[in-house]
C-alpha cells in the first residue's frame, strides 16, 4: 500500500513539476528532506557502530615499548 501511495505522490509531483513553480518547490523540498534525513540516519548509524571508547588498545603497548627501549638504551650506555 505504501508503494502505491509513493507512486501516486511521485506522479502528482511530476505533473506539478511540469505545470509550474509550485511543483518545482515541492519537488525540491522533498529532495532536500530526503537528503537531510539520509545524513541524519548515517550519523545515527555511525554513533551506534563506532562507540566512543576512551581506552586506546594501542597506547598501552606503545608506552611499554618506549619504557623498555629507554631501559635498554640505559643498560647499553652503562654496560
Amino acid at each position: 500500500m505504501k508503494l502505491v501511495g509513493c507512486i501516486v505522490v511521485a506522479g502528482v509531483l511530476g505533473i506539478l513539476a511540469l505545470i509550474g513553480p509550485i511543483g518545482w518547490y515541492a519537488l525540491a523540498a522533498i529532495i532536500v528532506g530526503v537528503i537531510f534525513r539520509s545524513f541524519w540516519l548515517l550519523k545515527e548509524i555511525h554513533q551506534h557502530t563506532v562507540p566512543v571508547d576512551p581506552y586506546d588498545g594501542v597506547n598501552d603497548p606503545y608506552e611499554r615499548y618506549i619504557l623498555e627501549r629507554e631501559e635498554r638504551e640505559k643498560q647499553e650506555q652503562s654496560g
